[in-house]
């Protein structure tokens, strides 16, 4: 897949593509006027029209510059021609106002003009979701086929935000899962197993969270099984002997039937208000707990003051990642909170009501004893019942013990089997690095450095001590393979993702693929030098490979090429300029 042309129904500078290299370049009109910035032409919006052509969903309106600028765009509508793969041209049509309704029509033959009344839509106002499949499917990549095009798309339209990392573009800030498992199956390996072994990872890590929990609110561990079980046999061997020595108990031989019978009954309905006060106590005595624990995080300011000592950087995206887990770990922890709270408060209400009634019947017994002479066999009676209660009690809490730890053995079993399929998908991974087959790719990436930098790079492939794979894109010595510094400096980390991107494209030229590439300021502060050889290699490289590269440049940053690296007027598609706002992207200031 090509880009062929980019235009629109109002002002805007519609751009014709080309096969081979395609230069957007901003020109400095004035170098004494210090009120207006090169930066600003538009030049790095083009990208932007091009991803909304291409179906970029706007989540935020508010900030997204199409749709925050109402005054302006809300009447624009965009056109976008590609080629495919197969020969053939593929226009898309999408509004500013109505940007979920997308419009396709499939030509056999280029457009010979930009105009605006194209008619005989095949697809006409279809949802973005489903203009995601319809277009997936006349692009028919099959590379990376489980992977919308969407997906790899990012690696080939790289903005000045796309430079820091090699792998790991600005838009992917989620999780690993999100990017890794594709990377991995660019590099020529099956990136199903990877996202099956980190979304295994996810699952045991939430498992072992619920295990933690459930071992520190109930203080046992699934080991804890036996022995819980013979506290049980023994308590309830233990209410049996209360049972029978209440159940023989003879209060007075000389006391009437009638007394013994109602003593009896307001026992069997204290013994019962007992054993449920000690099981509520229980429960507001474990929540309690639980309520008071204090999860240790770790101390982000310390770390970074302790790097800020010994002058190392500290990774702005591990704060990010880290603040974002810790942002939904909050999120958890108070609507737990809340939870136990509401149910902590109704314990209290019921326990009260329970104690309530439990004063109430022990008046009520005591009023019965108070006429009665052997005082020590009532309270000998009354030692037996609260031990009774009590034994109940315990009981109970124990049986709670057990099914916890059944829940926990549960959990534990889960967790073995998930182990195991982790290692047996470590095990694939191990094995389907080194039967290397990135080769090709990696020495295409190291062919694009050597040839502009003179300077041996490489990508290579490992699992950490994690046993999750990690990817690494750096310049080395040739000799012992000692990483260099180079790859710290951000124009030539720039040039590490342009050899990883034409890498991937040169991998996947007999495919179909995408068959371009754009890079957005990737000779900016580069060695005058340098900047000759990039153009020759790309120049080269896109003409040789039948690829389409597409580069922006401030004029000032190519000025002093010797005429031979200079670029040629069939090369340049789109020149911008600070003379005037007509000479910007979109003929107008904003």
């Amino acid at each position: 897949m090509k880009l062929s042309r980019i235009f629109a129904n109002k002002s805007f500078k519609n751009v014709k593509f080309s096969d081979g290299l395609n230069v957007i370049i901003g020109k400095i009109s004035d170098r004494n006027n210090r009120d207006v910035d090169s930066h600003n032409l538009g030049k790095t919006l083009l990208i932007e029209v091009i991803d909304f052509l291409l179906l970029k969903e706007i989540k935020d309106k508010s900030s997204y510059f199409l749709t925050k600028h109402v005054d302006i765009f809300s009447e624009y509508i965009f056109f976008g021609e590609i080629q495919l793969n197969n020969g053939k041209y593929l226009v898309i049509r999408r509004a500013v106002s109505n940007n979920t309704k997308i419009s396709f029509k499939l030509i056999n033959e280029q457009l010979k003009s930009f105009d605006t009344t194209i008619g005989g839509w095949d697809y006409e106002n279809i949802t973005l979701n489903k203009s995601k499949e319809i277009l997936n499917g006349y692009l028919n990549f099959d590379v990376a086929k489980n992977y919308n095009y969407r997906k790899s798309l990012n690696y080939f339209m790289r903005n000045q935000y796309d430079y820091n990392d090699v792998f790991k573009l600005s838009k992917f800030l989620g999780k690993h899962r999100d990017w890794k498992p594709l990377i991995f199956e660019l590099l020529g390996f099956n990136g199903e197993f990877l996202y099956k072994k980190m979304t295994l990872d996810d699952e045991f890590d939430t498992l072992s969270s619920k295990l933690s929990i459930l071992e520190k609110e109930n203080k046992v561990t699934s080991e804890d099984e036996d022995r819980i079980i013979g506290l049980i046999d023994i308590s309830e061997n233990k209410l049996a002997d209360i049972s029978v020595k209440i159940d023989k108990f003879d209060f007075y031989d000389r006391e009437s039937h009638d007394i013994d019978a109602l003593v009896n009954n307001l026992e069997a309905e204290i013994q019962a208000y007992n054993s449920e006060s000690y099981a509520i106590q229980y429960e507001i005595s474990k929540i309690e707990k639980s309520l008071s624990n204090v999860v240790d995080y770790i101390d982000m300011e310390s770390i970074l003051e302790l790097y800020e000592e010994v002058k190392i950087i500290f990774p702005n995206s591990l704060i990010k990642e880290y603040d974002q887990v810790l942002d939904f770990n909050n999120k958890i922890s108070q609507e737990r909170r809340k939870f136990l709270n509401d149910n902590l408060a109704s314990l209290k209400i019921n326990l009260e009501e329970v104690q309530t009634s439990l004063r109430f019947l022990e008046s009520k017994k005591s009023e019965i004893f108070s006429n009665l002479t052997e005082k020590t066999t009532y309270e000998k009676f009354k030692i037996y019942q609260k031990d009774l209660a009590k034994t109940e009690a315990d009981i109970l809490v124990l049986k709670e013990k057990l099914n916890n730890i059944n829940s926990m053995t549960k959990l534990q079993n889960e967790i073995n089997i998930i182990k195991s399929q982790i290692a047996d998908i470590v095990a694939s991974l191990k094995h389907q690095i080194s039967e290397q087959k990135h080769k090709h790719i990696r020495q295409l990436f190291n062919d694009f450095t050597s040839g502009i930098l003179n300077t041996t790079a490489l990508i290579s492939v490992r699992t950490n001590k994690n046993d999750n794979v990690d990817f690494i894109a750096e310049y080395s010595n040739e000799n012992d393979l000692i990483s260099t510094d180079l790859s710290k400096g951000y124009s030539y980390k720039k040039i590490l993702c342009a050899a990883f991107d034409t890498a991937l494209l040169q991998q996947y030229r007999q495919h179909s693929f995408f068959r371009f590439v754009y890079h957005d300021g990737v000779l900016d502060s580069l060695d005058i030098r340098k900047k000759e050889k990039y153009i020759e290699y790309v120049r080269n490289l896109a003409q040789t490979q039948n690829l389409q590269y597409i580069i922006t440049v401030i004029e000032s940053e190519v000025t002093g090429l010797q005429e031979e690296f200079m670029f040629k007027d069939d090369e340049i598609c789109l020149t911008l300029s600070d003379q005037s706002c007509k000479d910007k992207l979109f003929e107008q200031c904003f």
